[in-house]
C-alpha cells in the first residue's frame, strides 16, 4: 500500500512539474519544433490471406506552427525494419490541436492533438492516415495511429512515443 501511495505521489509531482515548465508557454505556440518517435506495430490487411508483419522504427519530425494554437505543419523523415528488411518513408504531415488540458495556476499540462500524414515508402508504400497524441508538458508525446497503404492494400496500426529534441521557447501570449 505503501509503494503505490508513492507512486501516486511521484506521478502527481511530476504532472506539476511539468505543468510549471508549461506555465508560461501555451499549446502550439508560434515556433519551430521537432520530434525523435520511437514506433512500433504490425501491418495487416485484416483478411489473414496476407501475414501480419512487425512493423517499428524511428522518426524525425521538424514542425512548425502554421495558425497560433491551432495547427502545425511539417514532415515525416521514417526509417522503419518491416517485411525482414530496413526501409524508409517520407511525407508531410499536419497536427490539429483538439484540447489543451489546463492546470490552473500553473498554466497548461499538456494537449491533445490528431495528426494526418500522406507517406511515400521505398518499397512502393503510399500511406495516408493519422493518429491521435497526447503531448505532455511540450516534451513527451503518447500516441496510436493507423494509416491505409493504398498501393499494397494494407492497413499499419502502430503506437509511438515521441521526445522534443528542440528547445522550448518563452512565449508572452500565455492561455488563461
Amino acid at each position: 500500500m505503501r509503494k503505490l501511495f508513492i507512486v501516486t505521489l511521484l506521478i502527481s509531482f511530476s504532472f506539476r512539474v511539468a505543468a510549471q515548465a508549461s506555465k508560461d508557454e501555451p499549446e502550439f505556440s508560434k515556433e519551430f519544433i521537432m520530434h525523435l518517435k520511437l514506433h512500433n506495430g504490425v501491418i495487416t490487411n485484416f483478411h489473414g490471406t496476407y501475414p501480419d508483419q512487425y512493423v517499428g522504427g524511428i522518426q524525425v519530425i521538424p514542425q512548425v506552427t502554421l495558425i497560433n494554437h491551432k495547427l502545425r505543419g511539417g514532415v515525416i523523415v521514417d526509417g522503419f525494419y518491416a517485411g525482414k528488411k530496413f526501409q524508409a518513408a517520407f511525407g508531410p504531415t499536419v497536427s490539429l490541436m483538439v484540447k489543451s488540458f489546463h492546470a490552473g495556476p500553473l498554466g497548461t499540462a499538456g494537449n491533445l492533438h490528431l495528426n494526418f500524414d500522406y507517406l511515400f515508402g521505398t518499397e512502393k508504400e503510399q500511406l495516408i492516415g493519422g493518429g491521435i497524441n497526447a503531448e505532455i508538458g511540450k516534451w513527451i508525446i503518447i500516441g496510436l495511429s493507423a494509416h491505409r497503404d493504398y498501393n499494397l492494400n494494407t492497413w499499419w496500426i502502430q503506437n509511438s512515443v515521441a521526445v522534443r529534441i528542440t528547445k522550448v521557447k518563452g512565449d508572452n501570449n500565455i492561455i488563461k
